[in-house]
């Protein structure tokens, strides 16, 4: 009796005010005449000619439950003797239960009644769940055999309350089933818009169900993947866990040629819906979302789209709202700085740090301020992890793209300790070194020299060093780069030494060890040569450590 009680709010979904003698005579001249089974028979064959009839005799049996009442006994049994026959074949729906009802309205409408024979709990919890889950079934046949009115009426179904939310929601459940045994365009094309319309939508999953429904005959469709577009931009733009590139959205678009675009945009200035479509899912992958919006605005604005509807749904939530006014008006190629800093500042707020970041580095360039808020920033995002895992450090190189300037990764890289978080750090440092910081490079040739926190390395030390003295520098004014120059003009002597021949370490360790930048390598190179019996390198070690304390190491 607890599952029925709970189960009578399904009453009040369903009007009692009369009985549609219309929709009881149409049911029951269908069954008399064996519509039904025609219809499924012809399908069998492969004859879809009266397959919209099908949906219309779903609908029957909807209306038939929605319009249902008790004042006609014999016919409520004729429909209960009826029910009762299909035991669970039709049955697509699982049962509802709700954690709220109205215990005095269930009273009230208990007493409209009078039809003693039949309790109305089993008519609620029995009767009419089945009437509708005849409907659902006959339109989910429709639609898996290519019924694209069935399509319609199903959303139109869904957005009504003439049955209960949650049945159409199990039978939508259930086309995705049926969808991943067969993929079908046409629940594609359903379960895309389903995609698009539930409380947290799901663009990247809606965009792969029309990907599956390109061949139907839909004006609609062109809208929903291009709303589904401008959605998934907007969903990674804002995605605080991975980076965003303009380049992964570019290799989407197929290549074009400069006339053909332009005679896409003339037909598009003319009114062709077409037209305007293509160039708003264009420009979404040239992350260009103020004329990606124009177009589909455009579009929406001469031939209405559930689509364009979803559209103007999202941009009415309170949270997004001033977002998305924000972003009609982000245009990269003539750009507003206000308008950039004003979306970053919203992302900013809504704690979404790497958006922020990326619409505040296309103004960062003429506002050196800006450097150092997107440096403050980092902290927030998740880049900033204790995780030392080498993969997932290379995954960060797309970061760099956000930071124009070598001097804030470098203020990045002395963010982080250099025990806990080492990493971090050299990452840090080698793009600043990349992107041109002297001081980086100078940096990391010191660390990989002395061993400081890092395995001590000379190769890596020579070449960061190297790097340092060579690149994009007119002179070599330090004694430590004329030496490394010397050895670098000199291939014979570095093969020699790169093959451990001992005179090559003794003339090489000989000059460096006289620069204090290279005075360890000197050293090293030194001490190989004297293992393998050169004479004169022993002799300069030990000179050299006698008389070590009384050096100049100046430079």
């Amino acid at each position: 009796m607890f599952r029925k009680l709970f189960l009578f709010i399904f009453l009040c979904s369903l009007s009692t005010a009369v009985f549609s003698l219309d929709h009881y005579k149409m049911v029951f001249d269908d069954i008399k005449e064996g519509k039904e089974a025609k219809i499924l028979k012809e399908l069998n064959e492969g004859n879809t000619t009266n397959l919209s009839t099908l949906s219309q005799l779903g609908m029957n049996y909807i209306e038939l439950a929605h319009n249902f009442s008790l004042k006609n006994c014999k016919k409520v049994y004729k429909i209960n003797e009826l029910v009762s026959s299909w035991k669970d074949h039709f049955v697509l729906t699982e049962d509802i239960y709700y954690n709220e009802y109205d215990e005095e309205k269930e009273y009230n409408d208990s007493l409209s009644y009078r039809c003693k024979k039949v309790d109305y709990a089993d008519i609620n919890y029995f009767i009419k769940p089945k009437l509708v889950d005849k409907g659902l079934s006959l339109i989910r046949i429709a639609i898996l055999n290519g019924d694209l009115n069935a399509v319609r009426l199903l959303i139109d179904l869904k957005d009504s309350d003439k049955i209960p939310y949650g049945y159409v929601i199990n039978l939508i459940e259930c086309l995705k089933t049926d969808n991943e045994i067969n993929v079908n365009q046409y629940a594609s094309f359903l379960i895309g818009q389903e995609y698009l319309t539930s409380p947290q939508i799901d663009p990247t999953s809606a965009l792969q169900q029309f990907a599956n429904a390109t061949d139907i005959d839909d004006p609609s469709l062109s809208y929903f993947i291009a709303y589904a577009k401008i959605e998934k931009l907007i969903e990674d733009l804002l995605d605080n866990k991975y980076s965003f590139s303009d380049e992964d959205y570019k290799h989407e678009n197929k290549i074009i040629d400069k006339d053909t675009l332009e005679n896409i945009q003339e037909k598009a200035s003319r009114g062709n819906i077409k037209s305007l479509l293509y160039l708003s899912k264009y420009y979404v992958n040239e992350v260009k979302l103020s004329k990606a919006l124009m177009y589909f605005n455009q579009a929406c604005s001469l031939a209405s789209s559930r689509a364009c509807e979803m559209y103007q749904l999202q941009f009415k939530l309170s949270e997004n709202r001033e977002f998305y006014t924000l972003l009609e008006k982000f245009d990269k190629d003539t750009l507003d700085p206000e308008i950039a800093i004003a979306i970053a500042k919203w992302c900013e707020s809504h704690h979404k740090y790497l958006a922020a970041i990326y619409f505040y580095s296309h103004v960062a360039d003429n506002n050196p301020q800006l450097f150092l808020h997107i440096a403050d920033l980092y902290p927030k995002t998740e880049l900033f992890t204790s995780e030392k895992d080498a993969e997932i450090l290379k995954n960060y190189i797309k970061y760099v793209n956000y930071v124009k300037s070598p001097k804030i990764m470098e203020k990045i890289a002395f963010k982080y300790d250099d025990d806990s978080n080492l990493d971090q750090k050299i990452y840090w440092l080698e793009a600043a070194a990349n992107a041109g910081s002297f001081s980086s490079k100078q940096t990391l040739s010191e660390m990989y020299m002395k061993g400081d926190y890092v395995t001590q390395n000379y190769d890596k030390a020579i070449y960061w060093h190297q790097r340092y003295c060579f690149d994009e520098q007119d002179g070599y004014t330090w004694g430590s780069c004329i030496a490394l120059n010397k050895l670098k003009q000199d291939p014979q002597l570095q093969r020699a030494l790169d093959n451990g021949d001992m005179e090559a370490q003794y003339k090489v360790g000989s000059m460096f060890i006289e620069h204090t930048t290279l005075y360890e390598i000197g050293v090293d190179l030194l001490e190989k040569a004297a293992k393998q019996g050169h004479s004169s390198a022993e002799l300069r070690l030990i000179l050299n450590r006698s008389k070590r304390s009384d050096l100049n190491f100046s430079q």
